[in-house]
């Protein structure tokens, strides 16, 4: 399969395994376009009403749907949902796709919930300030990406009350507490918010809940969607890696199905990053690969992260 030449180097092995899969994803695709909440285990925003967001046809990260969130609207997905309920312990990594319009004003929040419904208890709380074209939490900020689609990701540590996020690969929020002063080490509920203020509209598509382990790591890969024949940048990050730490790369899943291949061994750099710039080989439109990424910081704990990528003409 030509997914081995997708590094430019062959895969060293190539055995079934199990698919894996997120803890919970919503691609906003199984949803008909109007209210999100009315049809769907969504729900707006304690106590609200008349609060919540549209499913839309376009843009869309995968097609077909995407939520869009204007000023005042308000959605909550509560994690109490999920099988395994509310998470108490472990690794986390909360992603999402964002895509703001240029020429959007006004301010939309991503917010992770580390206490909910009842007792409310704010985590994560990042901005994406279309105004000024900033993505903030806290004091650090990166400048916005306008048009595009762009990955959005918080790597939760429940058992070190640690969190980090990144925006397009680049870190913001490093090694921050995550249930503050008076929360819990819980990852209760995700809340999107178009801040009163006047947000005149940006999108979300493919939200995730995944179990990772070890610490926090991310890999993005961009663009994505890729086009073949097109170069196409991988970049991974973690503050728990320094200088000398290795990694691989390898695909676990191709268009749905178990393909376990082996595809680089990396090494990353004093910031605990790595980072390849590549080219899709032509041949390779129409699949999703999903790719997965290993690390092993000196003396700590295996990190993992997973990516999928789609690639068409």
């Amino acid at each position: 399969m030509r997914i081995l030449n997708l590094l430019g180097s062959i895969g060293l092995s190539c055995v079934m395994a199990a698919s894996a899969s997120a803890q919970w994803h919503d691609d906003f695709d199984a949803y008909s376009p109007g209210p999100l909440g009315a049809q769907s285990l969504w729900d707006e925003w304690p106590g609200s009403s008349g609060v919540d967001p549209d499913v839309v046809a376009a843009p869309s990260f995968s097609a077909s749907n995407s939520v869009l969130i204007v000023s005042t609207n308000d959605i909550t997905y509560d994690f109490a949902n999920l099988a395994g309920g509310q998470s108490a312990s472990g690794v986390w990594t909360a992603s999402v796709m964002t895509y703001v319009p240029s020429g959007t004003t006004g301010i939309g929040w991503h917010i992770l919930m580390n206490d909910f419904p009842i007792n409310l208890q704010w985590s994560s709380q990042t901005q994406f300030d279309a105004t000024n074209g900033k993505v903030i939490d806290g004091t650090v900020s990166r400048k916005m990406i306008y048009d595009r689609w762009v990955d959005f990701v918080v790597a939760v540590d429940l058992d070190h009350d640690l969190y980090c996020s990144w925006y397009n690969g680049k870190s913001i929020a490093v090694d921050l507490s995550w249930k503050g002063t008076t929360g819990q080490d819980v990852i209760a509920a995700l809340d999107l918010y178009g801040d009163a203020g006047g947000l005149t509209g940006m999108y979300f598509d493919d939200a995730r809940l995944e179990k990772t382990s070890g610490g926090p790591l991310v890999l993005n890969v961009g663009p994505n969607p890729a086009t073949a024949g097109k170069p196409l940048n991988f970049v991974s990050q973690s503050p728990r890696l320094t200088i000398g730490d290795l990694g691989v790369l390898f695909s676990w899943e191709i268009n749905g199905s178990p393909f376990v291949s082996l595809l680089l061994v990396v090494s990353f750099d004093a910031t605990g990053s790595w980072a390849l710039n590549t080219t899709v080989p032509a041949g390779l439109a129409g699949i999703e690969v999903g790719l997965k990424m290993l690390a092993l910081p000196a003396g700590g704990k295996i990190l993992t992260s997973n990516e999928d990528l789609i690639i068409f003409n």
